[in-house]
This record gives structure tokens, sequence and C-alpha cells, in this order.
């Protein structure tokens, strides 16, 4: 069944992705800090460019911040001044989505592990009743970041963003809606025998056309 993956994406493609998938399941993207999952995820809602433009603002915020010990959590997120933020990235909802998550996580992990709270909160979080959950209430947060969230945070999923969908519509079909597509997203990880984050990194990485620029996180 791999082998089938491998002809729609190819194996260099399909081995970074593999790369990804290993580190989202088991709660290690990002040095397993729930802090820059948070961002990578908020981040990504803007729509811009991924592998040029967002993974280089996490990198820059886990330099400044992280590494340096100022915000190495999300408890800890509230140190930053606004100011600082808007300076890095000029989007204030992004970090008002952010603020929102990084407190929910906090609460939850009363000083603990806040990837056990991700991980925890990503395993019972239902996408087709997402306004119904705590973090799919937050305003400004919208399927396709919830949905990543999730993969962020271990969980086998699909991220059904505009890229994904595209490349459906192009190779499997017509899907409606992002709901149609998390769901035809699953129905094709299981006939290619790859899991659906895999599927989700692989669709990502060919269509950016950057696979040489590409790091794993």
């Amino acid at each position: 069944m791999k082998n089938n993956a491998l002809k729609l994406f190819g194996s260099e493609i399909s081995n970074e992705s593999a790369g990804f998938a290993r580190l989202c399941r088991s709660g290690k993207r990002w040095g397993g800090k729930a802090i820059l999952i948070v961002l990578d995820s908020c981040l990504d809602s803007t729509g811009l460019n991924y592998f040029t433009v967002i993974v280089p603002k996490v990198n820059y915020f886990r330099e400044k911040y992280v590494d340096s010990g100022i915000a190495s959590k999300c408890a800890d997120f509230n140190n930053i001044k606004h100011e600082e933020l808007l300076s890095l990235f000029g989007n204030k909802r992004v970090w008002a989505v952010m603020k929102e998550i990084c407190s929910f996580v906090s609460e939850k992990s009363e000083g603990g592990n806040e990837m056990k709270v991700l991980k925890g909160w990503a395993e019972n979080a239902d996408p087709f009743n997402f306004r119904k959950d705590r973090i799919g209430r937050i305003k400004g947060i919208g399927i396709s970041t919830f949905q990543y969230l999730r993969i962020q945070s271990g969980i086998d999923t699909i991220m059904p963003d505009k890229v994904i969908m595209n490349w459906m519509n192009d190779n499997f079909g017509k899907v409606k809606t992002k709901y149609e597509c998390i769901s035809k997203g699953k129905e094709i990880s299981q006939t290619y025998g790859i899991s659906q984050t895999e599927l989700c990194w692989s669709i990502w990485i060919k269509e950016s056309g950057e696979l040489n620029r590409i790091k794993v996180e």
C-alpha cells in the first residue's frame, strides 16, 4: 500500500512528510514546546507561505523568547508586551487567538506538562462540532486552525485548508466543504496506506515546490 503513496508524491517528499508526521505523532514538533506549536498553528491561519514566512517567524520567536527563558511555556505568554508581538507580526487577530489558547493550556496544566494538556484536548476534540469546543469557540479560530493544532498535538487527522482541498479537487474529485475534505482525506489515507498526517504534509510539501529548502522542525 505504501508504494501507492510513493506514486503520488515520490520518495523524497514521502520521506520528508514522514519526518514531520513522526514529530507530530510524538508531540515533538518545535522541540515539544506547546507555546511554539500554538504559535505555528495561529500564524498558519493567515494563509501566508508556510515554509518561507511562518517557519522563520516561529524560529525567531523561539530564539528571542523561548530559548532566552522569557516565555518558554504558554503560561509565560503574557510576559511579552503586545507592542513587541505586533512588531514581530502585525496581525492583532493572531495574537488575540494565541493569548486565548495559551490561557486555556496554562489553566489546565496548572504549571505541569502543557503538551499533555494539548494532547488530551486534541484527543477529545470533535471537528464536526468544533464550535462547541473550548478552543473552537475562540473568536478567530476556524476549522483549519483547529485541525492543524490537533495534528501538531499528536492526532492523526486532516487539516482542510485550501491547499489540501485544491489538491483533492484536482486528483480525487470535488470536495464541497471542509468537512467533506476531512472525511475524504481519511479515505485517501486508508486507500494509499499512509497516515492522514503524512498525507497532509506530503501535499503541502509537493504544492509548495520548495522541497530543497525544507527542514524538518
